[in-house]
């Protein structure tokens, strides 16, 4: 993705909420520190309205969870504000896009890309509710296309194996 592309990303209300959530949720988590659930909170509170927010934020906890357990190895998150994607964040971007628009070849190479095998339908099940959560809420995700994962992973197995 290019660094335009990331910018339209995180201006899209849906894909902010998603992101944004992401990262303050998983600083929670590293760094111990409320603040950032908070940040969280307000975020989809000021949103999404409180019940509402309540709702997704619920919703992004579990899947949060539920990936940091059965990840292949620690996910890597941008910082809160970053105009920039990760990898890891648009491999979750894709997962959760893939869930909303029906498209199985995105969202099989997503949870490739971010679990093991044996965990994939755990992940799978925490997305799908944060996805339709979303959905819900007309918070309606930009597609991913597959080649974009496609790019990114075979970048990755590229860099890897040049080493």
């Amino acid at each position: 993705m290019s660094e335009n592309s990331h910018f339209h990303y995180l201006n899209r209300p849906g894909e902010r909420l998603l992101l944004e959530g992401y990262r303050h949720w998983s600083c929670g988590i590293i760094s111990g520190n409320f603040t950032h659930w908070e940040e969280a909170w307000n975020l989809y509170a000021v949103k999404l309205g409180v019940r509402e927010g309540r709702l997704a934020l619920d919703a992004l906890t579990k899947f949060t969870k539920t990936l940091g357990l059965c990840a292949l190895c620690p996910l890597r998150t941008s910082p809160v504000g970053c105009a920039h994607l990760c990898r890891d964040e648009v491999m979750i971007l894709g997962l959760l896009s893939g869930i909303q628009h029906d498209e199985q070849t995105t969202i099989a190479l997503c949870l490739d890309g971010l679990v093991c095998p044996s965990r994939s339908e755990e992940v799978l099940v925490a997305a799908q509710v944060l996805a339709t959560t979303f959905r819900s809420l007309d918070k309606i995700l930009l597609p991913v296309p597959s080649t974009t994962i496609k790019a990114i992973l075979a970048e990755e197995l590229s860099s890897t194996t040049l080493h």
